[in-house]
């Protein structure tokens, strides 16, 4: 039996049937906490619920198909308007790009160049352009969304020379064609529109529908990490293991890989794209395989460097080189999951940076392709930083979070971090994170178990993403997406939204695991806690002690809600390398008045 809060009946318009509660015609008022109670007569159970009613958002301006006719050097004011509950959030973009403060010419009402800038975003929504100019004429979309969808209406801006701007309204047989054709010129941009929208509205319908049974059921429950399924038709092409997976077909197939994502996989290997990075299957050896993760497996091996070099500078010899090489399996055919491949292929092999791993190859001769990443003789920083742990201080970590996180015993133990290390470390990551921020890119699962280790205690940020196996623990199954929780901010785990912003908010997550060594974080949480609490802006995190006051501060801008309100990250990396002097410049005083204790 179903029931209002512990024991009230239902509300009009909401019913219970067989154990199950049915909502028709859903109100505001019927928001509130449900109770399910089961009874055999002697026992009883309970399960609760929250359940919450949202308004899907609607723009009310610009309205669908406006067009708007300024003269140059006129100052534009362009609204955007919209209502739904909760209030959504609103941005504007031009001819489908958006506009935000990272753009030259784009500022932010209140910024330091907001008095400066010809297009300013104000903070009430609306889209300031001064001294309008011909080159502004374009289409100009506002978008609302929040967690009960999206909504989008485009207005077309037209910018005239001086005298030359038309008459309000056209009037007779001619004026009503035109009116005619503009009308069913914009109802074919808002289908289009919709048509690109289309996957993300579906995304967050899905989990605005099963948000409250996912979340708040059953307290405690266990992790959904994602099972993997048996591979199937597993066949042999060369000695090499293949699936139906692909990312750059070499004929036309039926099915799945006629998909767009496949279509245009064909088109980058027919325009050369990928040629120079191809690396034949036969010189990889010694794979072992780690787990899976969002593609297929994820495995170790070891690759000869000077082949490769041969492929690629056909002078060129040398000795072997056997260098280790993460090897990420591609063996799905989900659109999603090629597109994201792809843009992490295309994210390795844009960027050479000597704190970010190497793009080594591509093994694409046959099916299922391979990722090639540079890989290190020390291995993750996660396993790392466990093996710096003390004996003492893994008791007190288990004593302090419970059994269920102890480590298991390790052969050697490496030398503990000193202070200097810990910040040389997160200035690394900083170092690789602002670099792909530098380039407009996002990495969307920064941590320590995705970042490796070299002898020389450099840190290179990697991808491993193992959702299944040693770290699956670390993520979390919510609906159709397996995620890492506990390092993401809202607008990620909620909106899906990703920017560097979320990218700041996941670097400090990771410095903060370097100075707990690799500590999981919020471990005395389960998942539904942890989501519970992020949404409720009541998630803490806390400093651990041999943090540098200054760095526990940026780390603490780092974590805030608002992704306005995180540094940037060259504001990160100037503020650690100011850190790193300060420690220097205190190491070296205090070496000094030691020496000066001694001599006398």
């Amino acid at each position: 039996m179903w029931f209002l809060n512990d024991a009230d009946p239902l509300p009009e318009g909401v019913t219970s049937a067989n154990g199950t509660l049915m909502v028709s015609e859903a109100k505001r008022s019927h928001s509130g906490n449900y109770t399910c109670r089961a009874s055999d007569g002697d026992q009883n159970i309970t399960a609760r619920i929250t359940l919450d009613v949202v308004v899907s958002p609607r723009v009310i301006e610009p309205i669908a198909g406006q067009q708007m006719h300024v003269t140059v050097k006129q100052t534009v004011s362009l609204n955007c308007l919209a209502t739904g509950d909760p209030p959504p959030t609103t941005h504007w973009d031009r001819n489908l790009t958006i506009l935000h403060q990272q753009q030259d010419g784009v500022a932010i009402e209140g910024g330091v160049n907001a008095s400066n800038s010809r297009l300013v975003l104000l903070n009430n929504g609306t889209l300031l352009i001064r001294n309008a100019m011909e080159e502004d004429s374009d289409r100009y979309g506002c978008t609302a969304g929040s967690a009960a969808g999206l909504a989008r209406n485009e207005l077309e801006l037209i910018v005239h020379p001086e005298g030359e701007l038309p008459p309000p309204e056209s009037t007779g047989v001619a004026g009503k064609a035109v009116l005619v054709s503009i009308s069913v010129a914009g109802a074919y941009m808002i289908l289009v529109l919709a048509l690109m929208l289309y996957c993300r509205r579906r995304r967050l319908q899905r989990r605005q529908r099963g948000e409250k049974m996912e979340l708040e059921m059953a307290e405690g429950r266990e992790k959904l990490v994602e099972e993997g399924e048996e591979d199937k038709q597993k066949v042999t092409v060369n000695g090499a293991p293949t699936q139906n997976g692909r990312l750059l077909p070499h004929d036309r197939d039926s099915g799945a890989d006629n998909s767009e994502v496949s279509g245009i996989s064909r088109v980058s290997k027919k325009s050369g794209q990928y040629d120079q990075l191809t690396v034949p299957r036969t010189l990889l050896t010694e794979q072992i395989t780690l787990g899976r993760g969002e593609f297929g497996d994820v495995m170790l091996g070891k690759i000869d460097m000077s082949q490769v070099k041969k492929l690629r500078n056909k002078d060129e010899e040398g000795e072997p080189q056997l260098k280790p090489v993460l090897i990420k399996v591609l063996t799905t055919k989900d659109e999603v999951q090629l597109a994201e491949f792809r843009r992490q292929l295309e994210l390795f092999s844009r960027i050479r940076h000597e704190h970010l791993a190497r793009l080594i190859g591509l093994c694409n001769e046959a099916d299922p392709h391979y990722m090639l990443l540079e890989h290190t003789d020390w291995g993750d920083l996660k396993s790392f930083l466990i093996a710096t742990r003390t004996p003492e201080e893994n008791e007190e970590y288990v004593s302090r979070v419970g059994p269920a996180h102890g480590l298991p015993p390790r052969p050697r133990a490496a030398p503990p971090l000193a202070p200097a290390h810990r910040l040389a470390l997160a200035r690394h990551l900083g170092a690789a994170a602002a670099r792909l921020a530098h380039k407009r890119l996002t990495h969307r699962d920064i941590a320590a178990r995705n970042c490796v280790i070299t002898s020389k205690l450099q840190l290179k940020l990697s991808f491993p993403a193992l959702t299944r196996g040693p770290n699956s623990h670390e993520y979390f199954k919510l609906h159709d997406q397996v995620l890492p929780l506990r390092w993401l901010p809202f607008e990620a785990v909620m909106e899906d939204e990703y920017s560097t912003k979320s990218d700041v908010y996941m670097f400090a997550a990771t410095v903060w695991e370097i100075y707990t060594k690799a500590e999981m974080p919020f471990a005395k949480l389960n998942d539904n806690s942890v989501l519970e609490r992020l949404k409720s802006d009541t998630l803490e995190w806390n400093i651990p002690e041999a943090m540098p006051e200054r760095l526990a501060a940026l780390l603490k801008r780092s974590w805030n809600k608002s992704p306005t309100d995180r540094p940037q990250f060259t504001d990160i990396c100037e503020e650690m390398n100011t850190i790193i002097q300060e420690m220097t410049s205190e190491n070296v005083s205090q070496h000094s008045q030691d020496k000066i204790e001694h001599d006398v």
